[in-house]
Parts: structure tokens; sequence; C-alpha cells
């Protein structure tokens, strides 16, 4: 089975951004053109793939544009196939929204819905391009590549192409968002051949949608492509041509030449005391080590089963509810459970910039006001960094 080279991926989830609309000249391809036409044949005469992406107007409307390239391998790629799918600012709110809805699938597992709309919309083009084609094929691998919105909608192309075809399926992503639920990330993990989630160490687009969204438990599939810290728009780009970015660090003909991230805190508990507050910086090292004493407070208190069972049922916003709600009769059970909320939340009141806010009661109103604290201070991250992109 085949691999491309972190350097072809880079390439082909760049040039995805150069058909999104139609120059004077009709969809062509940029600065990769000469290179990826070593490697594969794109056929553009009748234009990319075309996708829905925004809001409920750009759906009510049916508002289209270039969101899929597709192409044909040659040389050591002949017989495989590719799809690189680009990202896009249009869905900034809707990966924002604290209200962020569920729906199912191609395959059954719960996701994002703005995200499963826009796949949805390109499901059928997918469908008539592949159907003469992976049929007939001799056993090729087909790569699914995106950056940002286009790496969550390479990672639902690429679970579907799966389970329908059964061939080899590769799936490469730069600074991809979460996609679905823990089910979701599970099975692509199982069902998928090879998954290389390439990120930058400053980019906030991968840290959203928040728990109980997931990426894909396999740690050894993360590529950290540099070691930066804090959060910065900037470290979303795709960065090529010198531009600040961390695709320059991906030229590599070698995945084993990059490095691999492990998550120090995904397995381990991590419990957090009120006084190491201070400590606190604004990035994913900190966003990721508060998520995981959330998840150790409510499985210590024994509720992070019947927490993660109602993550399917309704929106982010209610599931927050209910664990603003959870965590106030957990600290209220015991002075153990009390020392340790009070520690989760003074860390996020730290991360989010409101360290001088003292805890006083760990009341419900209060405990809902620390969340929406943090998350929208994340958000605002996420939404400058999108708006890089477009």
């Amino acid at each position: 089975m085949s691999t491309i080279s972190p350097k072809i991926a880079s390439q082909l989830a760049d040039s995805a951004y150069d058909i999104q609309t139609a120059g004077v000249l009709g969809y062509r391809l940029g600065e990769h053109a000469d290179d990826l036409s070593n490697h594969f044949d794109f056929d553009l005469s009748n234009g990319p793939i075309k996708g829905v992406s925004g809001g409920f107007l750009s759906h009510l409307f049916n508002r289209t544009s270039g969101f899929a390239l597709m192409g044909e391998g040659k040389g050591v790629y002949k017989g495989d196939y590719v799809i690189a799918l680009r990202g896009t600012a249009s869905l900034k709110d809707t990966l924002t929204d604290a209200h962020c809805g569920l729906s199912g699938s191609a395959t059954g597992s719960m996701v994002h819905a703005g995200f499963n709309k826009t796949f949805y919309s390109m499901k059928p083009a997918f469908q008539q391009y592949f159907s003469s084609r992976l049929t007939q094929s001799s056993g090729g691998t087909v790569h699914c590549v995106g950056h940002s919105l286009g790496g969550a909608l390479a990672g639902l192309t690429a679970d579907w192409l799966k389970s329908t075809y059964s061939l080899p399926v590769n799936l490469y992503t730069f600074g991809a968002p979460r996609v679905g639920l823990q089910g979701f990330a599970q099975k692509t993990t199982a069902r998928l051949d090879n998954i290389f989630r390439c990120t930058h160490g400053a980019d906030p687009v991968p840290k959203v949608p928040l728990w109980p969204f997931t990426h894909a438990p396999d740690n050894a599939s993360e590529y950290r492509l540099d070691n930066s810290q804090g959060f910065s728009p900037n470290a979303h780009k795709m960065g090529l041509n010198g531009n600040p970015g961390y695709i320059n660090t991906a030229k590599s003909n070698d995945w084993a030449s990059l490095h691999r991230k492990s998550n120090d805190f995904l397995y381990t508990p991590v419990r957090l005391k009120y006084a190491d507050r201070i400590n606190v910086s604004y990035g994913g090292y900190w966003a990721d080590k508060i998520t995981s004493a959330l998840i150790t407070l409510l499985k210590d208190a024994g509720y992070y089963s019947s927490i993660l069972a109602q993550a399917g049922v309704g929106s982010t916003l209610t599931f927050y509810d209910l664990v603003a709600r959870t965590l106030t009769e957990v600290a209220q059970s015991s002075a153990r459970f009390a020392e340790q909320t009070t520690g989760l939340l003074g860390h996020m009141l730290a991360f989010a910039g409101q360290a001088f806010v003292k805890i006083t009661e760990l009341t419900f109103e209060f405990i809902k006001w620390v969340f929406d604290k943090t998350i929208d201070v994340l958000h605002r991250s996420v939404r400058a960094a999108l708006n890089t992109i477009d």
C-alpha cells in the first residue's frame, strides 16, 4: 500500500484552495501544479467537486463553490486516487457556536452537523466519480487530504470511502478540527489504514469543538510540526512561499523524519490544585490539561459514563449545562471533590484571563459562568485563525 509524502500531502492541501472559484481560463491549479503533475492527473475540464458551506442561508440557496480536487495516480502512484479538500472561513461561526449540533455520519456515528452537511452536499459527486473506478480498481490506495475544515471533510470522506469500497484509504490532515464524538474517532482509527494528523503547536483550531468531541485516539498518528507555545492565528495558515506557517516544516519526503506527539494527559489522571493556577498560560498545552482534569474529576466522582452518554443528545450548550450542574453536585458531595473542583475552575479562570476572580461559592451559576468564559476565549482565537485562510 502506497503512502504520499508530507511534502506532497501539504502541496495537495494547499492546491485545494486554488479551485474555490474559476478564473478567466477556468479552474486551474496554482504554484504546485508542476510538482503534483508528476504524481497525479487532475481533470478540471468540468470543474472541481462543488460543495455548500456556511450556515442556514448558504444551504437554503445552495450556494456552492469548488471544494474538492480529484486526481488519478501515475508513476509510483498508478492505480491510486487522491481527494484534496479545501478549508474555509465561512464555517467559523458554526465551528465556534455554543449550540453546536450533531448528526449521524454516513457510517452511523455522531459527528459535527455543520461538517456533515457540507460532506453530504458533495457525497453524490463522490459516488458518481468512484462508482465506475474503484469497483474496477486493482487494489490501489485512496489518499484523502485536507487543511482546516478540509481536514474535517477529508476525515468524513475517508471514513465513508473505506466503509463503502473496502479498499486501502489513508487520511492526511493539517490543522483540522475535531470531527465527531468518541465513537466516530475510535471507529475511524480502526477502519482507516493510516492517519497522518499534522498540527502546529500554536494553532487553536485542532482544539475545537471542545470535548466531548475528540480526535482519533491513536496518539502515534499526530505529527507535531513545531514546538510553538500559546495560540496564534497565523499558525493556522498554510505558510507556503516563506510565509509564517507550519507547512514549511512539512516539506520532508519521509513521515519518519517528523516528530510524533504523544498526549501526556489523555490516558493519565490529572488533578489540579488551586494554588498551582499561577502556572497556567494560554495555549494548547493547558487546553489539553484542563480538559483531562475535567474528565478525571468526572471519573473520580463516578459521573463520566453517564455524562458521556448524554453527549449525543441536544447541543454543546445543553451538554455543558449538564456538566456544570453535575460539577455542582459533585462539589457538594465531599470536601475532597470540592477541592478538586476548585482547582479545576481556578485553572480554567487563569486560562481565560480571569485569574483575579475569587472562588467563593461552587454554585451552578458560577460554574457555568466559568465554562462560558473559558469557551469564549478559545473560540475568539479560533475565529481569528479561520479568518486567515479565506
